[in-house]
């Protein structure tokens, strides 16, 4: 399964066009739309307490999630920095088979 996360940050703004921008390029690399689980988060990107955000590592870890696509890194977090070392906890993580604290 691919996870695609898309984030807006008020109820007044819509993921359409991180969606669409995903679906491009899901389909430009030859990966089925059927094949997704959507994560969508109405949340400032300032904080990584949000449901999504918080449901897709318990996918990945699942094993359920083996991909994860964002339109851009600042859809995890806005401190970039928070961003990847996000992305490489989770691979550490996934490497050991430890969801402790999820």
């Amino acid at each position: 399964m691919i996870a695609c996360y898309c984030r807006v940050s008020s109820r007044h703004q819509k993921p359409d066009s991180e969606q669409a921008e995903i679906i491009q390029w899901l389909q430009g690399h030859a990966m089925s739309p059927s094949r997704v689980q959507w994560f969508e988060d109405i949340e400032t990107g300032y904080t990584l307490h949000r449901p999504a955000l918080e449901a897709m590592p318990r996918a990945i870890f699942a094993g359920i999630v083996e991909t994860i696509v964002v339109w851009k890194l600042d859809r995890l977090s806005r401190r970039h920095h928070e961003g990847v070392h996000l992305l490489a906890d989770w691979c550490k993580r996934e490497g050991r088979n430890d969801t402790a604290g999820l």
